[in-house]
């Protein structure tokens, strides 16, 4: 339980099997609540093919049993709350936004989501009807855990996503997101593509969406900083 807790100060929604001989009402596992995914003795028969299956579906389903989570989220939730976005009069410059970006790389969606701590609630998207997608389905999960931009070629190539219905449903096949990131460096968001191909993005590319969250942020920013953002975005389309 100790190499768990350290693996959790890391990942903290990383899941646990416990493969183990000691009896189950031995074991202190309270404070890791769902986390644990499944208790599995040693002594079981077929105990090593069971814990190799179990093992195998927690991988091929790993955003089914939580969503990884930054080491900031506390504060970062702080900071999102603190732009309330749900008052600002936004929703025409996102429109702009959105419909710029997907004409600039030629893509089937582009979207603006907020992060919020158990879905990410849609402000604008090109191309589709989406409003609201949680944590455990939306790529932008992992996306925010990265500095640079995520690009995904091909959704069905990458066991993150590989099994996730909704995609195929969709006929997602890539993806690319860059963060929306307050002055303090929170990511609070994301500015995103949806393509129904397999795609990658160049530097240049890459360089182009991370610059356009960056307007998405300034758009969430003080009135006179989203007066000028909606200014550009009107002058770029």
């Amino acid at each position: 339980m100790e190499v768990v807790d350290a693996i959790r100060q890391e990942a903290p929604q990383t899941p646990c099997i416990l493969f183990t001989d000691v009896p189950p009402t031995e074991i202190d596992t309270a404070s890791f609540g769902d986390v644990i995914v499944e208790y599995l003795s040693r002594d079981h028969p077929d105990a090593h093919d069971r814990l190799g299956f179990i093992a195998e579906d927690v991988l091929n389903h790993a955003a089914q049993v939580g969503f990884l989570a930054p080491d900031d989220e506390p504060e970062r939730l702080s900071a999102l709350a603190e732009y309330d976005a749900d008052t600002l009069p936004i929703e025409d410059s996102f429109d702009r936004l959105t419909d710029l970006i997907a004409s600039h790389f030629d893509a089937g969606v582009a979207f603006i989501g907020l992060i919020e701590s158990e879905e990410e609630q849609i402000l604008s998207c090109h191309g589709a009807d989406l409003d609201s997608v949680t944590r455990e389905e939306t790529m932008c999960t992992h996306s925010m855990l990265q500095e640079d931009v995520m690009v995904v070629q091909d959704v069905r190539e990458d066991k993150r996503f590989s099994e996730i219905g909704a995609y195929e449903a969709m006929g997602i096949r890539s993806y690319a997101g860059a963060n929306m990131t307050t002055p303090d460096g929170h990511v609070i968001g994301q500015v995103c593509l949806i393509d129904f191909e397999p795609r990658d993005y160049d530097a240049t590319e890459r360089g182009e969406l991370q610059d356009f969250a960056e307007t998405a942020m300034e758009i969430l920013g003080p009135q006179e900083v989203r007066d000028a953002a909606a200014e550009s975005t009107e002058v770029l389309a």
